[in-house]
């Protein structure tokens, strides 16, 4: 695991805010209503930056697989009202299943 300083926590991570903030818009969406739309997008973007400063660009990388995977099979299945559903779900198990690999992976001894 890298060193991170004060400084490596307080950049703004556009691409980072970016996706967890829409995956977070896309779920409070199906909440209903303008507040739960931008309340779960905020805290979307707050974690997404926070992750993206930890240097887990991989995470990303599933989550994104995962909502393409989700939004996709929605629609297959059924029709194109179902795919804000199927991307935020989709996200959040692309995250689910990135996380469980991370946990998976050998982790380095430090002496």
């Amino acid at each position: 695991m890298r060193n991170l300083s004060k400084n490596d926590l307080l950049k703004i991570s556009i691409p980072g805010m970016a996706i967890t903030g829409i995956t977070g818009g896309v779920i409070g969406s199906i909440m209903g209503g303008i507040l739960p739309i931008l309340g779960m997008a905020t805290l979307g973007a707050v974690i997404g930056n926070v992750v993206w400063a930890l240097g887990e660009q991989r995470f990303f990388v599933l989550i994104l697989v995962g909502i393409l995977a989700g939004s996709g099979l929605a629609i297959y299945l059924g029709g194109m009202e179902s795919a804000l559903l199927g991307a935020g779900t989709g996200g959040a198990i692309g995250g689910f299943v990135s996380v469980n690999l991370n946990m998976l992976r050998p982790r380095e001894r430090d002496q």
